[in-house]
């Protein structure tokens, strides 16, 4: 872990904690003041904006299509349920974006989750299969662990949260006209399956399973030197996501904050772990493991190699002074040689 890595964690830790006190006072206040149910941008997002972990799954069962070793037993029956899992993670998030907006049309999620599946899931296969193999490899890597931050925060912890909190949303207490059942999030309420399903965001926790594209360099080493500008692209998308859960009365501050934090605190230590300990090389070969170990080095050594200015002047300074007490001894002998010379 690079030394500009660990200070942006420890700075996001502080604004994680700042923005959940803040929550804590202001929840209620802030939705009030930025509540807009009719935004189209916002309900644009709210529809679309769940797609990060059924991309990282489909994309995951399609690549591992290809790679499965055509020698091994039972190939085509893994090759098929390769494509029939592809096919059904882009059904649920057809259906998922339908269900998520106002319409009520019963056939309407359906029709959509086919229409998803007939189009991306043939698509993420072609792509694919354009691709070199070595390369496909590496892809099963990085997704891989996109899919364990997908399974890990948002299908399993934020949804958990999500049941034992049962925090009504504010749209639901505009809705009842009855602003009394609003509850800080550091109030757990009644286990619930149905509604008040507001802390934590699962929209929000979405969006940020995206910061695993910051993780590309870990099998792409050409991609290290752009981790910082897909930090940034990935973290504004984030912040959109989050106000406009907001806007739609969907989830408070906190519930937002909160969804960032399960993600990226997620991300953050399975990204440390599994790249160190997942048997990368029996995947990739030893030619391509030898080349990331090779950039990996070379980072570390250019960590070592930026000492701070501070340290080195230092050690200058103390070299300069060594010199100028050696020249100060010297020039007294100097004189006096040349003295008795002229005598």
């Amino acid at each position: 872990m690079t030394k500009t890595r660990k200070i942006t964690y420890i700075v996001l830790l502080f604004v994680v904690a700042a923005l959940l006190v803040l929550g804590g006072l202001y929840d209620l206040a802030i939705d009030e003041a930025l509540y807009a149910p009719d935004n189209i941008v916002a309900r644009i997002f709210e529809s679309v904006g769940i797609f990060p972990p059924f991309v990282f799954v489909g994309a995951t069962l399609a690549t591992l299509f290809f790679v499965l070793d055509d020698k091994k037993k039972c190939y085509l029956l893994k090759r098929v349920l390769c494509v029939a899992g592809t096919a059904t993670a882009y059904f649920v998030f057809g259906y998922m974006a339908i269900n998520e907006t106002s319409l009520t049309i019963s056939w309407l999620p359906y029709v959509a989750g086919i229409g998803a599946a007939a189009v991306f899931a043939p698509l993420t296969l072609w792509i694919l299969s354009r691709v070199e193999n070595g390369t496909r490899r590496r892809l099963l890597v990085f997704l891989l662990f996109g899919t364990i931050i997908a399974f890990v925060a948002n299908l399993l912890l934020v949804n958990v949260l999500k049941f034992i909190w049962s925090r009504p949303r504010y749209r639901e207490m505009v809705a009842a006209g009855n602003f009394d059942i609003y509850s800080p999030w550091y109030v757990i309420n009644s286990f619930s399956l149905h509604g008040h399903h507001s802390f934590p965001s699962g929209h929000t926790a979405s969006a940020c399973s995206l910061f695993v594209l910051c993780a590309l360099g870990e099998v792409f080493p050409k991609y290290r030197e752009k981790e910082a500008t897909i930090a940034f692209i990935v973290g504004l998308y984030t912040i959109t996501m989050a106000y406009s859960r907001i806007v739609l009365g969907a989830h408070f501050l906190s519930d937002v904050t909160a969804g960032f934090a399960i993600t990226f605190i997620t991300y953050a230590v399975t990204r440390y772990f599994y790249f160190k300990h997942f048997p990368i090389a029996d995947i990739l070969g030893e030619n391509m493991t030898e080349e990331i170990e090779e950039a990996e080095n070379a980072e570390t050594s250019i960590d070592a190699e930026e000492t701070p200015n501070g340290a080195e002047e230092a050690v200058n300074d103390t070299e300069e002074t060594q010199n100028d007490a050696t020249t100060s001894e010297t020039e007294p002998q100097t004189d006096g040689e040349s003295g008795s010379e002229e005598k």
